[in-house]
């Protein structure tokens, strides 16, 4: 058996753009990723899963339609959310912020 012990800063420092995260582990079917984020995401939705954004450092704010309802969630440092499957959205970053996703593999 082998384990990995991940640093976060560590992995963070090796992401150089934004907006590309990078896988950092696996388990259970499911992957991490990390991303540095600033400015705007496209519009998107993910038709067949849920979408985990767990906040490291900064602000994301995320757009949604959903309901005809326009939404703006603003999410900090140390808080997730979780952004239901097919749902419209568009995450976006005024000031540089640092995300984990979770998402299964693909």
């Amino acid at each position: 058996m082998t384990l990995k012990i991940n640093n976060i800063s560590n992995e963070l420092n090796n992401i150089t753009e934004f907006w590309q995260p990078k896988t950092i582990t696996t388990f259970n079917q499911m992957q991490i990723k990390m991303a540095r984020l600033k400015n705007d995401y496209d519009w998107h939705n993910h038709k067949y899963e849920d979408k985990l954004f767990y906040v490291i450092a900064g602000q994301l704010f995320i757009k949604l339609k959903y309901d005809d309802k326009n939404v703006t969630v603003k999410v900090n440092a140390g808080e997730l959310v979780v952004v239901p499957k097919n749902t419209l959205h568009k995450p976006f970053a005024p000031v540089e912020a640092s995300v984990l996703f979770f998402e299964p593999l693909s």
